[in-house]
């Protein structure tokens, strides 16, 4: 694939205006990228302040974008021991428990959240992430589609399309990357899953054309060539697949899918000693996914 896809581990965001005033020093070295000062700044506060969750919360995020989740995670427990009915703060010290490694403490605390209020989007997509992971296809599609319901937008529909197409269900994964689609029209990977999905279902003309727009709008789409030249091929328009799948070589030099179909395409145009070339550069090849 030419994405990361569903990722786990996103940070949930409070909205400035909830916060105290006496935050606002920290807050602003935070959005200043001065981490360290800001870490420093919360736990100053803490000393007047030890109560205070908001506090924790924020010194807690504040590590985690420094990278430090272990101290962050210390930072939320707190926070959630206070106030222990904020989504929020449980989804962060999922979050913190994640890159961890402590995935099933992670899972409890997203599932905690998810259990309060409709939970946060954070802790929907992140559960998602994790469920599309371990292949419990069904949690995933629960856990993406909560997420829309709280946040319908692209990336939302996105994932909730990889894990549809991952379990082979090309129509349903198709609706989805085109909602993906309608929510930013210039949401390039929605176009080229769109286009696999089509490809996948024989739709060969309309799935070049969305290869097509996303390559314009992404020109890091390295993989559009190979699957246009395989549409191509499949329409029996075998120079112009020809074309495609050289430019693709460019990019994939070792990939022996794409010597392999680079052979069918100069054996169907009668270039038979071309063809066993790249025949014999496609065995023992790797195979490049997507």
């Amino acid at each position: 694939m030419d994405n990361r896809g569903a990722t786990s581990s996103s940070l949930s965001r409070a909205a400035k205006g909830s916060d105290p005033e006496h935050l606002a020093p920290g807050r602003q070295l935070e959005e200043q990228g001065r981490l360290e000062e800001a870490l420093a700044a919360y736990r100053a506060l803490l000393e007047d302040h030890p109560g205070d969750h908001r506090i924790h919360y924020r010194a807690g995020c504040a590590a985690l974008k420094k990278g430090d989740p272990d101290i962050a995670r210390g930072f939320f427990e707190t926070a959630v021991e206070l106030d222990r009915g904020n989504a929020r703060y449980l989804t962060n010290l999922g979050v913190a428990l994640d890159r961890l490694g402590r995935r099933e403490d992670a899972i409890r605390c997203y599932r905690r959240s998810a259990m309060l209020d409709g939970g946060t989007v954070v802790a929907h997509h992140n559960l998602g992430a994790i469920y599309a992971e371990q292949g419990r296809f069904d949690e995933a599609v629960r856990a993406f589609e909560a997420a829309i319901a709280l946040e319908p937008d692209a990336e939302g529909y996105h994932n909730l399309g990889l894990v549809h197409y991952r379990a082979d269900d090309f129509a349903a994964a198709l609706d989805c990357f085109r909602r993906a689609v309608g929510c930013d029209e210039r949401f390039a990977v929605g176009h080229y899953y769109a286009g696999l999905c089509l490809m996948k279902t024989g739709n060969y003309e309309t799935a070049i054309a969305e290869f097509r727009r996303a390559r314009e709008l992404d020109a890091g789409l390295a993989r559009v060539n190979f699957h246009v030249g395989c549409c191509l091929h499949k329409l029996q328009r075998f120079e112009q697949a020809r074309a495609h799948l050289e430019q693709a070589l460019d990019a994939f030099p070792e990939d022996g899918r794409l010597h392999y179909q680079l052979a069918l395409t100069c054996d169907a145009l009668g270039l038979h000693p071309e063809a066993r070339i790249h025949y014999g550069m496609a065995s023992g090849r790797r195979q490049t996914s997507g």
